[in-house]
């Protein structure tokens, strides 16, 4: 059986998916969200062990680009992950990072 060829639109989506993950900083924040469900600068900052500017102009990024949803709480605002299926990409990474090795 043949596979089917990916319509123009999902690989310029992919594309464009792609590109904005493609940061060390934004995969690790991506990771950190992607196990804990929610969380917000201050939090991601001491997770990731990166500055607070650096975080915030990763988040805006990945919100920028539609892989985050944000929302008030008070004087905070909480960041997930809004497109779930870019997380699978993570375990890509891992696996690319050992040689392709499952161990």
């Amino acid at each position: 059986m043949t596979p089917r060829k990916l319509a123009p639109e999902v690989l310029d989506d992919a594309a464009r998916v792609l590109r904005a993950i493609a940061h060390p900083l934004r995969l690790r924040l991506l990771e950190i969200l992607g196990q804990k469900g929610e969380s917000n600068v201050t939090a991601l900052c001491e997770a990731s062990g990166a500055p607070q500017p650096a975080v915030s102009q990763q988040l805006a990024r990945l919100r920028h680009e539609g892989i985050l949803a944000a929302r008030r709480g008070g004087s905070q605002v909480f960041y997930r992950v809004a497109r779930p299926e870019v997380l699978p990409l993570l375990e890509c990474v891992r696996r690319a990072g050992r040689g392709g090795r499952s161990s």
